[in-house]
């Protein structure tokens, strides 16, 4: 069986956010990794999970979180880098805590691996070029 990884995230209506849905996606077979969240009850609620397990099972999973009122978003890119705009000064590097932005030791140009990213965030303050934007401002 093959392993599928993705990254959801997730809006919780108010009345919804004491409530332990993401514990139990565990019941799908699938593994979740929190890599942020924002919850208080009774205010709206946005968690993002990376899911990790079997297509089906994860589809399981997300098809329980609809059926109970939350919002679901995958993500299928997590920042935007505008290559014409980017300096490769590194600042971005810096900050990132997955290592998914690194300067090419022999080139000394950005490389970006969206399988380590964390969606974050802190690499778009960082960029004093702005030539990283996250994915959710450009639709915005």
């Amino acid at each position: 069986m093959e392993t599928t990884r993705i990254k959801v995230g997730l809006e919780f209506p108010p009345e919804k956010t004491d409530k332990p849905f993401v514990a139990k996606l565990v019941r799908f077979g699938v593994d979740l990794n929190i890599l942020k969240a924002r919850i208080s009850p009774g205010k709206m609620g946005n968690i993002i999970l990376e899911l990790t397990g079997s297509e089906a099972d994860i589809q399981k999973s997300l098809d329980f979180l609809e059926q109970q009122d939350i919002a679901v978003k995958i993500y299928k890119d997590s920042v935007i880098r505008y290559e014409e705009k980017c300096m490769h000064c590194g600042a971005c590097t810096s900050v990132c805590p997955s290592g998914a932005l690194v300067m090419n030791k022999q080139t000394w140009e950005l490389e970006f691996d969206m399988e380590k990213c964390l969606l974050c965030g802190h690499c778009v303050k960082a960029c004093p070029a702005r030539a990283i934007k996250s994915f959710d401002e450009v639709l915005l």
